[in-house]
């Protein structure tokens, strides 16, 4: 069974390590091309997350950079695709090619509708406004005190990528800025990282309101795999993850659950999750947990081909 994967922070790798190659198989990093194969993952979210010291005078540098590295992955390995659009998954489908989608994540580096357009045509097609931080758009999941939505801008940029058929991911925005989302934008949203409240209370964690909203508007919520938003135990295994799944599928059914994983975004996995060729031990996890074949594929890909065809037919 192949997946579908809605964010990994993969682009980071080639600082965080001096000898990372992303053809092969890397020790120590959750993403390279070996695993995703290994991995069957046939579709990939690469997200471009500009870290906090280049905030908020270098972001947009950063972000350039960032992109510029994506491009030249792409450009370097032919077995991978830059999916812009849903004529682009359907080749994706028949070939032998995995299919990579640019994201941004935290918007700090687009300071106006013109620079969104702009890196539209660079291929982005995912952005979220925030990290955890405030910026000019919203506030992040860090300034939930404040009680801060959507900024002017903000909401322009709304409004803008529903034109342009960017899709928006509401993870690690504030609540306030999650339901000034859900007012003001006309297209179905995602949480490509988030996991319910309801079993672990964290602030990046959906609570069961989003995750309503989110699937009443036609979204998905991908499965973060990081241990700190799954659990307070020690150690954290794949039957801890699953009940994030459970409760989500209990609230709202099985068609708005996806892969979220944030994979190269975080520092420990759970137990048989260590990298992304290990995502066949949740389908086994799944199939032990009484999950029917038709399920685990929405989960796995087929509720993400939905939102996508959504988004861009």
């Amino acid at each position: 069974m192949f997946s579908i994967v809605s964010h990994v922070d993969t682009l980071l790798n080639f600082d965080s390590t001096s000898n990372y190659i992303f053809s092969k198989n890397n020790e120590g990093n959750h993403v390279d091309l070996v695993k995703l194969r290994n991995g069957e993952v046939k579709i990939a979210v690469f997200a471009v997350f500009v870290e906090s010291k280049y905030k908020p005078k270098f972001a947009l540098q950063r972000t350039i950079q960032l992109i510029d590295r994506f491009q030249i992955l792409i450009d370097n390995h032919p077995e991978l695709k830059h999916i812009k659009n849903y004529s682009d998954i359907k080749e994706i489908m028949k070939s032998k090619q995995i299919g990579v989608i640019l994201s941004i994540e935290g918007a700090d580096g687009i300071f106006d509708i013109s620079a969104l357009r702009t890196f539209f045509r660079l291929g982005v097609r995912m952005i979220s406004l925030t990290w955890n931080q405030r910026n000019h758009l919203a506030d992040g999941v860090g300034e939930i005190q404040a009680n801060g939505g959507l900024t002017l801008l903000g909401k322009k940029m709304i409004k803008e990528m529903n034109n342009l058929k960017i899709i928006i991911d509401v993870s690690h925005i504030a609540p306030a800025g999650f339901w000034d989302i859900v007012k003001h934008s006309e297209s179905p949203f995602i949480a490509s990282h988030s996991n319910a409240k309801g079993i672990f209370k964290h602030k990046r964690n959906l609570d069961d309101k989003q995750i309503k909203a989110i699937a009443k508007n036609g979204g998905v919520i991908g499965i973060n795999f990081a241990p700190f938003f799954i659990s307070n135990k020690k150690k954290v295994e794949i039957n801890d993850l699953i009940k994030h799944i459970d409760y989500i599928k209990d609230l709202v059914g099985i068609d708005n659950i996806c892969l979220g994983t944030d994979y190269d975004g975080i520092d420990m996995t759970p137990k048989g999750l260590e990298n992304i060729s290990k995502l066949k031990n949740l389908e086994n996890k799944l199939f032990e947990n009484g999950y029917q074949k038709k399920e685990i594929e929405k989960i796995f890909y087929k509720n993400s081909l939905s939102f996508y065809k959504k988004i861009w037919s």
